[in-house]
């Protein structure tokens, strides 16, 4: 286990590449490390936070308004300790807070003694906002059907969400299309139960292949719209070909027969003047460039 007060450079650069936030704490409860992903989320710059107090105006209390720093807290409670998971919010820079799911971890030096504490946290209200929708207005209203995951309905919706002023500004996200390529052949060669069991196949692979946060709903036919939540463009393009690369290892049985397919990508982030109109088409104008240029593979708008 290493020690939180002592970060080699190859930890330290893992940890800044996480897309979630990561905070760790000493056994005095003060903030030695805050990664650039809390920093995206929560608007606190490193010099901001490091040596202040864990149980400040950051973390104090959660979505109820009880506080956080209770006896599951690794550095209040001396005894065994095991990981937990909170459904909490934490306050932004700015003055407002955000639903977060916080996982926090304790730090054992060689003879089993707690030296500090590791957060992990990520806005949680994307998921939780799609399960809310599914149980109030009934699944059939934001589901497709055979894939079983979000519609073109509800993925619409997200996006004019995303693109409010009021959210457009924590939101570093991005918008890509997928196309399943020669789709048709899959249908007028093993017919349309063999289409069928790929574009469900498809949309399994997508879906695991996402964070939590992530969203992937069928647009329509054999398209697939995605939406990425706090992505750079690095890492926008590195999650895009694992997608890729997913989908053309996977494969469907059908009648004795293994179907394998592959699929085109056109992806771009928001623009100031974007609607969600504008938006999608930009990535589906860069998923044609993909089919143009030979299909099975990936295109990401110049920004």
């Amino acid at each position: 286990m290493f020690d939180p007060l002592c970060l080699t450079p190859q930890e330290k650069l893992v940890l800044d590449n996480f897309l979630n936030g990561v905070c760790l704490i000493d056994k005095t409860k003060n903030i030695v490390y805050w990664n650039t992903a809390a920093e995206r989320m929560l608007g606190y710059t490193q010099g901001e936070v490091i040596n202040q107090i864990c149980d400040n105006e950051i973390f104090t209390q959660d979505i109820h308004g009880d506080t956080l720093c209770n006896e599951r807290c690794p550095l209040c409670f001396r005894g065994s300790f095991e990981p937990s998971t909170t459904i909490t919010s934490l306050r932004h820079k700015d003055g407002y807070r955000l639903p977060m799911q916080v996982r926090c971890i304790p730090l054992w030096d060689h003879e089993n003694n707690v030296i500090g504490a590791i957060k992990i946290f990520d806005v949680t209200y994307i998921r939780e906002d799609i399960d809310l929708k599914l149980k109030e207005l009934g699944q059939f209203a934001y589901l497709d059907v055979l894939t079983a995951i979000p519609n073109r309905r509800y993925l619409e919706e997200t996006l004019q969400e995303w693109l409010q002023p009021n959210n457009r500004r924590d939101l570093n996200c991005a918008v890509a299309m997928g196309d399943i390529d020669f789709f048709k052949n899959v249908n007028d060669k093993h017919g349309h139960d063999a289409g069928d069991l790929v574009l469900k196949k498809v949309a399994t692979t997508l879906r695991k292949n996402l964070r939590s946060a992530d969203i992937v709903g069928r647009w329509g036919g054999e398209e697939f719209l995605i939406l990425l939540y706090n992505v750079n463009r690095l890492q926008l393009s590195a999650k895009l070909e694992s997608l890729r690369k997913a989908i053309e290892a996977g494969e469907v049985e059908y009648n004795g027969v293994f179907i394998k397919v592959t699929m085109s990508f056109g992806c771009t982030m928001p623009r100031k003047e974007d609607t969600p109109t504008t938006i999608v088409a930009r990535a589906d104008e860069f998923l044609y460039k993909s089919k143009r240029e030979g299909r099975n593979r990936v295109s990401i708008a110049e920004e």
